[in-house]
């Protein structure tokens, strides 16, 4: 066989296995932040998105700067389509201009949105992600609140399962189609969250 051979072989080996179904994937494995040792750019703005909203409430501009800053470098942006209140103009008027980076906005940056969720109850919307290209979707909530994360295609079939431990998602869509994408609260309490998609 030619080295041209062998690479051309490797090279389909490596497709093959990219595009494995995922149901030979447990669920766990999916959910996990594929073993890298720092958080995904959508975990970091989901956390800083609830560090802002703390910030705000203990009137703590340093630390209400510094989350902003996470985000405005991120280049995030609330989610197309979304049509909540967005939070994050009303927080940067809350600290002097000349503490925070100009705004810039990437249209290759996350999107983001929150929501309030009752007691036993849902949230879910649909997005499109396409395919050969990493997806990832990060939950964020204040204090300890039990809200899991849950991703089915469009035939049903669940993508990910993240509980409250692990709040986020990672994976690689086979075919460009659309996903639900559900919030879930199981406590006791109405929970506020923030939902980051990369």
């Amino acid at each position: 066989m030619t080295a041209a051979k062998s690479v051309l072989n490797a090279a389909a080996a490596a497709a093959l296995l990219a595009a494995a179904p995922l149901a030979a994937v447990p669920l766990a494995a999916l959910a996990q932040n594929d073993g890298a040792a720092e958080k995904g750019r959508d975990e970091r703005v989901a956390m800083a998105l609830t560090a802002a909203q703390e910030a705000e409430q203990a009137s703590d501009s340093a630390a209400l700067a510094s989350a902003l800053r996470v985000i405005a470098r991120s280049g995030a942006r609330p989610m197309e389509g979304w049509t909540g209140a967005d939070p994050v103009p009303a927080w940067r008027a809350l600290v002097p201009a000349a503490v925070l980076p100009p705004l810039r906005g990437s249209p290759l940056g996350p999107g983001y949105r929150s929501g309030q969720i009752g007691a036993g109850q849902s949230d879910s919307f649909q997005q499109v992600f396409l395919s050969g290209r990493k997806a990832s979707i990060a939950l964020s909530a204040a204090g300890t609140q039990p809200l899991s994360l849950r991703v089915v295609d469009a035939a049903r079939k669940p993508v990910c399962v993240a509980d409250a431990r692990q709040r986020a998602c990672h994976w690689v869509p086979i075919f460009t189609q659309r996903y639900l994408i559900e919030v879930r609260n199981a406590g006791q309490s109405e929970a506020n969250y923030f939902l980051v998609v990369d």
